[in-house]
């Protein structure tokens, strides 16, 4: 290295020298404690503090995160304090948060990944319904927050990859709930499921990503936790079903400002005039408590919430593994009750919209409150005709037949005007045989006497097709092939013809594609006519078991075509729904036999033409 001569002169000159080094030795000094703090920071013990305790004193929300800026403060959100401080429970290993919108769960989930980098490094699996949203989250969240609090200085590394982000003794890595290969290529004793409602039922040719999740957690006995937060769509839902079937779950229960009872917030407590407009609405709504009736306006929310607390509904003997709470949008501090109002206002006469509500905002599954059967309300409807005997009101049979592998379920209908029908018998049999004998029955009055026979009944042809047609085709007129339509239709049954070549009848045969949804939609609405005309009734024999498969399906939205409707599917919790099924089938036949044009006083056969049908496909040609 040259030097010249004069910077030498200077070097030499004890001043110079003396500055020099002192200079020299406190850059050391000063790199040396630099060294020295952040060995210290990476090594210090963690805080004895909780996940809220922790984002009270170092989380705070900057101009990228929220329109108000400032520190964290739970006090604000207190519900979300024990859901949180669930992660320093050790005998905890699920929490289930069952949540509205604007009740700020996300940023539970934030707050326990900043504890978890800051406080007790780990491995963190962050799961998302999709890819899209995945990133979205970590660049315009997660990462705003580490780079904008100082606590995170020195640990997170800022050059992390969007899905996989790195700090000093641990990652967060982002799952894909499509993906199978994502969720299943890393071992973790946390892990955060957020929107769950939103995930597919399997993560691409596997199983549940749920259960794939979980499996990455095997390996951490005792020190494994899972978070599951989402806003429920249906009963059905993975959000629900885990909330139902939690070890305790818990409710927010807050003190009235007058009388002090503890109580939770709920819907049917919200009090406004729906006669009004909604301008009025939002600003005149107010909660009644439920004890002394007073009028709890939003000015009273902020200290009722901070005076609240979790309550169990439940309670278990041992220590809960599982604990699960839940919220509505009335707990929210950004919320007015007017608002809610106005939103119920909004949607409560467009099902979707309503949907959303209930979901969105209320945080209860949806479920069709028309379309909803209770085997309660199926068993009220008996009358005290026995099984067998057919009404005097009766003026046709119709019967459905629902084939299974190893059994055919059948049902017999009686018809009279105004829509009016009542269950004469059903069962199952083991043979063809065996349901032309029961078809083919002459069932008596109430005297005894030969009343009616089957006119006409449906076939199901899901199962055993090959069979149906060919019994169908030597009872033909009479026992009709029908199937379930897979796609939405106009009307409520539609004809076409199958061509059996191989078959010597040159005539072919006709299958009727039914419009289960429109017939399931009726009977559900007929169940509330009370016993009497246009009531759909049961014989007095009829038992649970029946009941119960009248009740197998519920309504749910769904998307077909592109577009959102709604449409029937079996419950979870259902076994079978045979008979559901044969109830369809034999009210499809008897509007093919014309049955809505019966009379009080006299029976109408009106045979079925080819310009009722409204196309050129033959004919039933159904007679009686």
């Amino acid at each position: 290295m040259y030097i010249s001569g004069k910077h030498l002169k200077i070097l030499l000159t004890p001043e110079a020298s003396g500055t020099a080094q002192d200079n020299l030795l406190k850059k050391q000094l000063a790199a040396l404690e630099s060294v020295i703090k952040k060995c210290l920071k990476i090594f210090r013990p963690p805080e004895r503090i909780k996940v809220s305790e922790w984002a009270d004193r170092y989380r705070y929300m900057s101009t990228e995160e929220t329109s108000r800026p400032g520190p964290w403060r739970t006090s604000i959100v207190p519900y979300l304090g024990k859901i949180m401080d669930c992660f320093n429970v050790d005998s905890i290993e699920k929490v289930i948060f069952l949540k509205p919108t604007q009740v700020g769960g996300t940023e539970a989930g934030i707050n326990i990944v900043g504890y978890i980098i800051d406080q007790q490094p780990s491995r963190i699996l962050y799961v998302l319904p999709d890819e899209d949203t995945m990133r979205d989250f970590s660049t315009k969240r997660l990462q705003k927050v580490l780079r904008t609090n100082e606590c995170f200085n020195g640990k997170y590394y800022e050059d992390s990859k969007a899905l996989l982000l790195g700090f000093a003794g641990g990652f967060c890595k982002f799952g894909n709930a499509a993906s199978a290969a994502k969720l299943a290529s890393w071992s973790v004793p946390v892990i955060i499921l957020d929107e769950i409602d939103k995930y597919p039922r399997q993560a691409g040719k596997e199983s549940s990503p749920l259960k794939l999740a979980e499996e990455r957690t095997k390996n951490w006995p005792g020190k494994r936790k899972l978070f599951f937060f989402s806003t429920p769509t249906y009963k059905t839902g993975n959000i629900w079903q885990l909330y139902e079937n939690a070890d305790v779950r818990h409710e927010f229960q807050v003190p009235c400002p007058f009388c002090g009872y503890y109580q939770p917030l709920e819907w049917n407590n919200v009090k406004f005039d729906s006669t009004q407009d909604i301008t009025e609405i939002q600003y005149n709504t107010y909660y009644e408590c439920r004890s002394c009736g007073g009028h709890i306006t939003d000015q009273h929310k902020p200290d009722m919430l901070e005076k609240g607390r979790w309550v169990p509904l439940n309670e278990v003997k041992g220590k809960p593994k599982d604990v699960a709470f839940k919220l509505n949008s009335l707990y929210s501090p950004w919320v007015t009750f007017g608002q809610m109002a106005v939103e119920f206002m909004k949607s409560k006469d467009e099902p979707l919209k309503l949907m959303n509500f209930v979901n969105s905002w209320l945080g209860e599954p949806w479920e069709s409150k028309s379309a909803v059967l209770d085997v309660d309300v199926v068993l009220q409807h008996k009358t005290d005709c026995p099984m067998g005997i057919v009404p005097e009101w009766a003026q046709i049979l119709t019967g459905g037949v629902d084939v299974q592998q190893g059994y055919l379920y059948w049902q017999i209908d009686a018809w009279g005007a105004g829509v009016t029908s009542q269950r004469i018998a059903y069962g199952r049999c083991l043979s063809w045989e065996d349901l032309d004998a029961i078809m083919d029955t002459v069932f008596p009055d109430a005297s005894g006497r030969p009343a009616l026979q089957v006119g006409a009944y449906a076939v199901d042809t899901g199962y055993r097709t090959e069979e149906v047609y060919d019994y169908c085709e030597n009872r033909k007129n009479i026992a009709i092939p029908v199937k379930g339509a897979s796609t939405p239709m106009a009307g409520r049954a539609k004809p076409s013809n199958i061509d059996r070549k191989d078959k010597i009848n040159k005539q072919p045969l006709q299958l009727w594609t039914i419009n289960t949804d429109a017939y399931k939609n009726e009977i559900a609405h007929r169940l509330k006519i009370p016993v009497g005309r246009g009531s759909w009734m049961l014989n007095a024999d009829c038992d649970q078991e029946y009941a119960e498969q009248i009740t197998s399906e519920h309504k749910i939205m769904e998307n077909k075509g592109g577009r959102e409707v709604e449409t029937w599917q079996k419950k979870t919790s259902a076994k079978q729904n045979h008979w559901w099924d044969c109830s369809v089938y034999s009210f499809a036949v008897a509007d093919l036999m014309h049955m809505r044009l019966l009379q009080d006083d006299d029976f109408i056969d009106v045979p079925f033409t080819e310009s009722d049908s409204g196309n050129g496909i033959p004919k039933p040609n159904f007679t009686l």
